[in-house]
């Protein structure tokens, strides 16, 4: 396993390998969670009824979408690692 922080190079890394959410196991008010990539075939994010950024909620659990934390990792308003399987 690996871990990198949560930043704009990583995120926009991620994006390059066809990921587009950010899914945590752990508790959804973990000050530093760890954020695992995803790639949902059918998802879009620009249909994504979003809320100005924040993360989403899916039985207690954060939910990322890429795009978005690509933004907000630009003003450095988010915290986490992110942990890849290779």
């Amino acid at each position: 396993m690996i871990f990198k922080r949560l930043n704009y190079q990583t995120l926009q890394s991620l994006r390059l390998q066809g990921y587009n959410i950010l899914l945590t196991i752990g508790r959804s008010e973990d000050e530093n969670p760890i954020y695992f990539p995803m790639k949902l075939e059918s998802f879009n994010s620009t249909q994504a009824n979003t809320n100005g950024g924040e993360e989403h909620m899916v039985q207690g659990q954060k939910i990322l979408i890429l795009d978005e934390a690509i933004q907000r990792s630009l003003n450095n308003d988010l915290n986490g690692i992110i942990q890849l399987d290779h």
